[in-house]
């Protein structure tokens, strides 16, 4: 199994690799960008703004921007004298900028017809394999602080969901599976077709409608209720706000759980080692839980494991409508925000939790069933 896993992250290794360049170019290629936000709504004139543009390297081949993003550019660009400007650089990095009249166009030395060139600043990034993910553009601060400043609320959030849902999921199976065909098998997989074909942003405004707006007993959203230091109780005392946000994101993981678990307990049940236990007269109990569910659990790990990613990733649209200070929340305003830091930062953790909730799911088959062995 250890050496399975290290496998598996092995190979894991130029998947990140190849995320990471797809997002930076997405995110690239967009319209808009920091230096946009920046110089909105000031008096940021245009060769100012075009001077910003340098200085950031967002002027560079994309190519070069990227290998900046792994790797910072501290040794692109470094002081040799302590003057404040570049004055060594690798050779395909050039540390001179042209200089801009007021308009935003470089000026060009009349003697030599050549731009009148500057030094810009030495680097000061280290790039993501160094852990620097840069600053955020709107909070002003380093985007790896935000992105940890959320998770604790995407967690709390996401256990919540996750252990409801699969707890009432798979406790439903078993009984629809146990009294197949009866009253409560037949309800149960119509209830979870329904649940399961309502958006979740519409079940969750109709919960803050009845609770919160007309009867007044939740609140409307939010983790707790606001202090000077944005700071939260235990969770204990404020159970009130994770009541909704838990029923919307737990509903689609009871009507699957539960559908799973019961197509899994009636394949297992018609196999040839459930019979010869009714033959040995074991009691019909015993038959269900020790010998059935066990094996019924196999298939259901294959579930578990995306959701657990989304238990680290967390819900965007649920976060969204409930205010969840959370990491899915956290993506969905950045790029209103042209917060590109922030997005890169969250697309790139969202695939490493990805990879990591397809490796438990592997690991699970091997801890469910004796027989799969990965040597």
């Amino acid at each position: 199994m250890t050496k399975y896993i290290i496998r598996r992250l092995l190979q894991a290794i130029p998947t990140v690799f190849g995320i990471t360049l797809f997002v930076f170019i997405l995110i690239s290629l967009a319209p808009g960008g920091p230096v946009e936000i920046l110089a909105f709504n000031n008096r940021m004139k245009p060769r100012e703004k075009e001077e910003l543009k340098y200085i950031l390297g967002y002027n560079d081949p994309l190519l070069v921007q990227y290998l900046r993003w792994l790797t910072g550019d501290d040794w692109m660009r470094w002081d040799e004298d302590g003057d404040g400007l570049a004055d060594g650089s690798v050779f395909f990095i050039d540390h001179y900028a042209p200089s801009l009249d007021e308009h935003g166009k470089p000026m060009i030395d009349e003697a030599s017809g050549e731009p009148v060139l500057k030094q810009l600043p030495p680097g000061n990034k280290y790039g993501i394999l160094r852990g620097d993910w840069g600053n955020s553009v709107y909070y002003k601060r380093a985007a790896l602080s935000v992105l940890v400043e959320r998770l604790p609320a995407t967690l709390e959030l996401g256990l919540t969901s996750l252990i409801t849902g699969f707890t009432i999921g798979i406790a439903i199976g078993i009984v629809a599976a146990v009294y197949h065909s009866g009253a409560f098998d037949q309800v149960s997989r119509v209830g979870a077709v329904i649940v399961d074909s309502v958006p979740s942003f519409g079940l969750g405004l109709l919960l803050i409608l009845i609770f919160a707006a007309l009867l007044g007993i939740l609140p409307f959203g939010g983790r707790c209720k606001t202090t000077l230091d944005d700071s939260c109780p235990p969770v204990t005392s404020r159970l009130e706000y994770l009541i909704l946000p838990t029923i919307v994101l737990a509903a689609g993981g009871v009507s699957g759980y539960s559908r799973y678990m019961r197509a899994s307990m009636l394949d297992v049940v018609s196999q040839d080692y459930i019979r010869t236990a009714c033959a040995k007269g074991l009691r019909e109990r015993a038959i269900w839980l020790r010998h059935g569910l066990r094996n019924a659990f196999i298939p259901i790990a294959t579930f578990l494991g995306p959701s657990i990613t989304f238990l680290l990733v967390g819900a965007a649209i649920t976060e969204q409508i409930f205010s969840w200070p959370g990491v899915g929340r956290l993506l969905v305003q950045a790029p209103g925000r042209r917060d590109h830091p922030i997005v890169m930062i969250v697309a790139v953790y969202g695939a490493l939790a990805n990879i990591l909730g397809y490796l438990l799911s592997d690991i699970l088959y091997a801890l469910i069933d004796p027989r799969i062995r990965f040597d």
